[in-house]
Formats: structure tokens, sequence, C-alpha cells
């Protein structure tokens, strides 16, 4: 009783469901009905077998085992994946085939052609029934114009599009048509469309007046869409407009009115991005998770970066920021509660601190090192400001880390674990020195003597051999300049003039005065490497103005800025230096 009035809620929610988003026809009745039936069918075993099968995260998994309704919320969860939609159940089809459920998958053909009209084969080419077009046939006459009616158009060779044509990569034209209702783009190749090619697209769904479905499939698109150019199109038409990146996977829907993409899940995560549409300009820099950044950014970062390893597009740098919790020998835990599955295009992975206790075991560091095996792209593990074993057992580091010549390094202390002993060591070959000194390097005033000599010792090695030196900052480690022009920090050692220097931060105890005659020398310090492109001094108190000298002039000549922040929590007072005349001015940005 209580399962058959389930039942009946579930199909009269879907079919009012289906009622919102268009006008009520047979067909959408009738993939509703084919849900219930189907619901009849999925037993728990089946349910569990799909699941596994097609990756639902463990929480999930969780749910349908406890769940009495969980064939109703199996359907749910592959409704909201895409995995049965309205005219193709293939995704289900080879999950059956796969777990050997011949006799299931057989009766699931009949039931959805029986309720939609629809044919699924469960194969590549599966929607078979005359009204369709799939583009594996699709006849264009000697005038390269459409011969037939169509309701469903799938193309897999799109260059362009209009409001009067779909071009496609062989030069062949589409017209709008007054009958078709769906066009789906799937380019079985992860192939990269711009705004105008979208946009195009838009355009042309517009004119085609019963379209109510555009969908992209396997291929990547703009991160954002410019909302000016979206209003006048979709603002008229209900169009429904769908990405799925990866076949099979989850899928976004444009949100017209923010020209963003927003999943179809519970969580409703929209992509966010900070100033980058396209995925492959996002990830040829860092790629920042961060401590501060809400859960929903970080759920939007993490389905970005998986999207990218899907499509092997290169991830020059994952980036943890104060937020990695730990790793659980096959994920890695964030802060926020977040897992990050393996990246198989990830490059460099640098992991800024630990919670609670910022301490990272013997076992994390190993965990860590198989995690980034998994790519063959990946070469560097940098462990910054963490706190690490003395050493690692050899026997337990993996071998494939020693064939691939893996790099860890600990940035805090200047060293590098040789993989064959299991301990850290000074970098010792031109290569190693470069790739360490191509991060930042920290000075603090609160770490040891033997931890900051360290450090010391690789700027004087990599200055020797003009290896360039990224960034260096002294934090409230800045003491003085002796008589030598050496920087001498608050632990009395002495950090001597180095030659390949391209940035350097001195942030000082809050409050601290500096006279002109120390400004002058820190300039004086900086002038001797021809790299030096720009000085940041924060958290002290500076002269309203700087004499102008010899060293001003050398370092305007090369374009060097100079930047104060008075207090690290009020970024918007930030301060240039004008070299010209010594005078301060306040800054939008540097």
């Amino acid at each position: 009783m209580i399962m058959r009035m389930m039942r009946r809620r579930y199909t009269m929610a879907s079919n009012l469901e289906q009622d919102m988003v268009k006008p009520a026809t047979e067909k959408t009745a009738g993939f509703g009905s084919f849900k219930a039936e189907l619901a009849d069918i999925l037993t728990e075993d089946i349910i569990l077998q799909l699941a596994i099968y097609l990756n639902y995260p463990p929480v999930r998994i969780d749910l349908l085992k406890k769940d009495v309704g969980r064939n109703y919320l199996m359907i749910q969860y592959m409704e909201e994946r895409g995995q049965i939609t309205e005219t193709d159940i293939t995704t289900l089809l080879r999950a059956l085939k796969a777990r050997k459920l011949h006799g299931i998958k057989k009766r699931v053909q009949t039931l959805f052609k029986l309720h939609t009209g629809k044919r699924c084969t469960g194969d590549d080419q599966s929607m078979q029934q005359p009204e369709d077009l799939n583009f594996g046939k699709l006849d264009l006459g000697s005038k390269g114009s459409l011969t037939s009616d169509i309701t469903i158009l799938g193309l897999k060779s799109f260059n362009s599009a209009d409001q009067h044509n779909i071009t496609l990569e062989n030069g062949k034209l589409v017209p709008v048509s007054s009958t078709l209702e769906e066009l789906q783009i799937k380019t079985n190749k992860g192939k990269e469309f711009t705004q105008d090619q979208v946009i195009g697209l838009l355009s042309f769904s517009k004119q085609c007046k019963r379209l109510k479905k555009l969908s992209f499939i396997d291929c990547l698109l703009p991160l954002s869409l410019l909302v000016g150019s979206l209003s006048p199109i979709l603002k008229l038409r209900n169009i429904q407009v769908s990405w799925t990146p990866v076949e099979h996977r989850i899928t976004f829907h444009l949100d017209s009115s923010r020209g963003k993409w927003v999943s179809n899940s519970k969580e409703a995560t929209t992509l966010e991005t900070k100033g980058q549409s396209s995925l492959r300009l996002l990830c040829s820099s860092i790629v920042y998770l961060k401590k501060t950044d809400s859960k929903q950014l970080q759920m939007s970062t993490i389905l970005l970066l998986e999207i990218a390893s899907s499509h092997n597009i290169p991830i020059s740098e994952l980036g943890l920021k104060w937020s990695f919790s730990g790793f659980d020998g096959k994920d890695i835990r964030l802060e926020s509660g977040l897992s990050l599955s393996s990246l198989s295009s990830v490059e460099k992975i640098s992991i800024n601190s630990k919670g609670k206790g910022n301490t990272l075991s013997e076992e994390e560091v190993i965990g860590l090192i198989n995690y980034g095996i998994k790519s063959p792209r990946f070469n560097e593990l940098w462990l910054d400001n963490c706190k690490l074993p003395s050493s690692i057992n050899p026997d337990i580091i993996p071998e494939e880390s020693r064939s691939r010549n893996i790099k860890v390094i600990s940035s805090r202390e200047a060293r590098l674990l040789h993989l064959s002993t299991g301990k850290w060591r000074k970098p010792d070959d031109i290569q190693t020195i470069t790739v360490m000194c191509s991060g930042g390097s920290v000075i603090h005033r609160d770490t040891s003597e033997s931890v900051q000599r360290s450090v010391i010792e690789l700027l004087v090695e990599a200055s020797n051999h003009d290896i360039p030196i990224n960034r260096v900052t002294l934090a409230r480690s800045f003491s003085k300049i002796d008589e030598d022009g050496n920087i001498i920090l608050s632990s009395g050692l002495s950090l001597p003039i180095i030659t390949s220097i391209e940035r350097m931060d001195i942030q000082t105890e809050k409050g601290r005065e500096m006279n002109k005659h120390e400004v002058n020398g820190i300039l004086n310090y900086l002038q001797h490497s021809q790299r030096f492109k720009q000085l940041s001094l924060s958290q002290c108190l500076l002269p309203s103005s700087i004499p102008i000298d010899p060293s001003l002039s050398a370092l305007k000549s090369r374009g060097v800025k100079v930047a104060w922040v008075p207090d690290n929590t009020k970024w918007n007072q930030k301060y240039l230096l004008n070299l010209d005349t010594g005078r301060w001015k306040k800054a939008g940005s540097w």
C-alpha cells in the first residue's frame, strides 16, 4: 500500500514537473509514466550495483541504502545527472549491460519504447525513431540545405551559426527549422567553443519556433557568457540551455539572467571564476582552493578541475591555501568537509599549511605523492610552511616517484626529499635549484636559525649561478642594513647581496618606523639585481618622501615598482613610490 501511494505521488509529481517546464504532451506524460514503471523494477540490489557503476558519491550510496523510497530516489539521481532523459536512456542501458543484468536491460528498453515511442538500444547511435535525425545520417542536398523536417537534431561538426543557418565544418548549412524541438551539439572530442559560437547558436535557436532545448555534450564552453548578449535572445523564449562537459556526468543549465552555469543538483552549484571565461586559460596558472573561499566557491572550483582533468587540460598548479585537512588514502580532504578526487592532468600541487597542528604525517606525505603520480604530468609537490617528519621510510616511497624524479619540496626549510633515502637534503643540481627558486622563499622571524640558514644558502647558490629567484619574503625578520650593504636579520644572520632576485616583500612588526636611511639601504641592496621588478613594504611606517639618489634613477630605468601597505588589514590603502619625486602616491592596484 505504501509503495503504491509513493508511486502514485511520484507519477503525479513527475507529470506536474514536466507540465511546468513546457505544455503537457503525450511524449512528456509518457516519460513520467515510464519513470513510474521503472521504479517498480529497481530492487535494492540493482540500485546499489548501478550507483557503484555510475560512480555515485559515498553519501548518496548511503542514502540509497537507508531510504525506504530508494527506487524513486535513484530515478531522481539519474535524471539530475542526465543519465535518463525524455529522449535517451543510453547510460542506464549501458550500466545494466555492464552489470550483466541483460533481462532487466531488455525490459527497460521495452518500457521506454512503450511509454515514449522511442527506441533506445544503448549503443552510440541510440535514437532510431524516424522523426529523429542523427548527424551520421544527415542528408544535406546538393545545395547544402536540409531536405526533411525534423524534431531532434544531433550535430558533431558544428562550426558557426547565426539567426538563419548553422554552418558545419564541411561548409554545408543547416537552415532554421519550423519543426525542430531539440538541438544537440555533441563533439565527442572535447572541442572548445567561443562566446560568438555559443551566441550564434542561441540566435539560431530563437528562430526555431518550436525549439525548447539546446544541449552541449562532451565539449568545452565559456565559463560565463555576456549577459548583454543573452538578454534579447533567451528572455523572449523559454529555451532550456544545458551543458554536459563530459558525457554521462554532471549537467549544467544556463542562468541567462547572470550568464552563469548552474548544476542540476540539490546544491545547485554555480560555476564561478575570477576573470577567466576559458577553462584552458584558468588552468594555465595556479588554481587555488582557499580556506577563506565559501563552500559554494570551493565546490565550483572542484568541478572545474574535474572537467579540465576529464578533457586532459593541463592543470599548471593546484594551490591549497590553509584549506588542506588531510588525505584519506584516496582523496584529498578539505577543511570545509569537501573532498578532491584524483586529477589526471595536474602538474604541480602546493599545500600552504594543514589545520589542527599544521603537521603532516609520514603517511600523508606518501599519500600525497601517490595522489599526484596518478597524473602522468605530475612532477612537483610543494609543502609550504608545514611541519614535516624528519625523515620518511624509503621502503614506502613509491618506486614510480623515483623513476619519474618527482620533486617533493619543503620550501619552508629549502630542502628536497631524497627519494632513495627518505632524507631531506640541500638541492645539489642546477635544475632542482631552479625549480625551488621558481616559487617563493620565506625567512620568518619565528623559524629556527638552522631553517633560516638553509634558505639563505639556497638563495646564495642560486645567485652564484644567476638562477632567477622569483620572490623573497622577510616575514618580521628584517633588522637593518649593515655597512657592507647586506641585510641583517633579527636572528643575527646576514643575507648577502643577491644578484638574481626578482621580487622582495618585507613585512615588519606592526607599526615599526623605518627611516630614510633604512629605505635607501634596501633600495641600494636591490639595485644590484638586474632582474629586480618589485619591492613591497608592509605593516611599517615610512617617511613621506625618499631622497632622490642614483638608486632611484637606476630602479626607474628598469621599470621597478616600490609599493607600501601601511596596514595589511586595509588593502585599499596602498601607495606607490614616484621614482622621479621620491614621494608616495595612492594607487589602485599594482
